[in-house]
């Protein structure tokens, strides 16, 4: 897993324009920061492991070594921006459940079951935030409108059930979604060898991320645009 699919909001989960009757155009994650995220969640840990490995390090510490990037790359974004981002805690988190029951236990697997993890705490704080007043769609929405937007979205949510629905059953197929994805990563690493499965997980993610991405953007648009037909 490179990135989160809560880094941005789901497409389509923008609700409706106000007069247009058709949900505004979603804004997509920036290509800089996608490539930055792949370089060093990804190519980076996977280089390292290839490295090492090569000049004979066993693999358990060559894939503990790579694990390094990622977690370099958080604590240097909250240092950077003074605070810890919801995102980061559960990356942290997992790395550190990976690395050290990886090490322990001396296993492969659980060193690179770090992705799924953290794939699945993911999962479960969009499942779980159903049973909160707003879902977790509706907050990613919405997390970097002005003052206006915000009270335009919030009386949406109040007058239209429509787009409750949508931001609840977007947060939920997302949520299900990723746990599909998470055990599709574990079966793929207890069956494939390591130097194979590290890019095949990649792929795996972004197969998941873009044809998810895709769906919610033509469901969301199509679902409001007949609310405003």
């Amino acid at each position: 897993m490179t990135a989160t699919p809560g880094a941005a909001a789901p497409p389509g989960s923008e609700g409706p324009a106000p007069q247009g009757g058709e949900a505004a155009a979603p804004q997509g994650p920036d290509r800089r920061v996608l490539i930055r995220d792949i370089g060093v969640n990804a190519v980076l840990p996977y280089a390292t492991y290839l490295g090492l490995t090569a000049w004979g390090v066993a693999t358990v510490p060559a894939l503990v070594a790579g694990a390094v990037f990622p977690t370099g790359a958080i604590l240097f974004g909250a240092i950077r921006e003074r605070r810890v981002q919801a995102i980061g805690i559960i990356v942290l988190t997992a790395t550190a459940a990976s690395v050290a029951s990886a090490l322990w236990f001396t296993s492969p697997f659980l060193a690179l079951a770090r992705g799924a993890l953290m794939t699945t705490l993911i999962a479960l704080v969009f499942l779980g935030s159903l049973a909160a007043r707003r879902p977790l769609v509706f907050h990613l929405a919405n997390a970097g409108q002005d003052a206006a937007t915000r009270q335009e979205v919030e009386a949406e949510w109040d007058a239209d059930p429509l787009y409750r629905r949508l931001m609840r059953r977007l947060t939920a197929i997302w949520g299900a979604a990723l746990l599909v994805e998470a055990a599709l990563s574990l079966v793929l690493i207890a069956l494939l060898p390591v130097a194979v499965v590290m890019p095949l997980n990649e792929v795996l993610f972004w197969v998941f991320f873009g044809v998810l991405t895709a769906w919610s953007w033509r469901y969301g648009r199509r679902l409001m645009g007949e609310d405003g037909a």
